[in-house]
């Protein structure tokens, strides 16, 4: 299927990457708070290292001459989607650092004010937190990759609607303090 739209050389990053969301799928309701099976950090990083490697080969295909204006969204997708997909833990990082340096303290140095923290201060629950952080990735990921394939205004209808969903739950049922 994927020759038949032209991606003939995804073959192996995009099977890497099915295996990995099928085997996530299934490990995922067990890992849910208060978990009964933990991956560990050998099972995070392995997972990790086949997510990376997926998305640098995949990103290693794209071919510079292929971009024209009619085909720069499928041609750049593999470019944009890794960074579609960590914008939320990267800004989370940046803030962390700056936050830091401009306190005079190590970038380095442990706090409470990454973005699941302030989520879990402000009353959501872990799970809710956990789901507040999946929705607001998909809102930005969604959007980019259906970008690559449809007109504008069609992300921008499931970036709103990710969005909307996102704050209703993020609203409803705050544990008390």
């Amino acid at each position: 299927m994927a020759v038949d739209f032209g991606f003939s050389r995804a073959g192996a990053p995009s099977l890497i990457t099915a295996v990995l969301v099928g085997i996530c799928i299934g490990f995922l309701p067990h890992n849910v708070h208060p978990a009964r099976i933990f991956m560990g950090d050998s099972g995070s990083m392995l997972l990790g290292l086949l997510l990376a490697s997926a998305a640098i080969t995949l990103t290693g295909q794209v071919d510079p001459n292929a971009i024209s204006a009619e085909s720069a969204g499928p041609t750049l997708l593999p470019l944009l989607l890794p960074f579609a997909v960590l914008a939320i833990p990267l800004a989370d990082l940046l803030l962390a650092v700056a936050r830091r340096v401009k306190a005079g303290k190590s970038p380095f140095a442990p706090d409470n004010e990454h973005l699941h923290h302030r989520l879990l201060a402000s009353g959501n629950s872990q799970l809710r937190t956990a789901f507040i952080l999946y929705m607001s990735t998909a809102a930005i990921a969604f959007p980019v990759t259906i970008l690559a394939f449809k007109p504008w205004w069609i992300a921008l209808v499931t970036a709103l609607a990710l969005i909307g969903a996102t704050v209703i739950i993020s609203k409803k049922g705050k544990v008390a303090k």
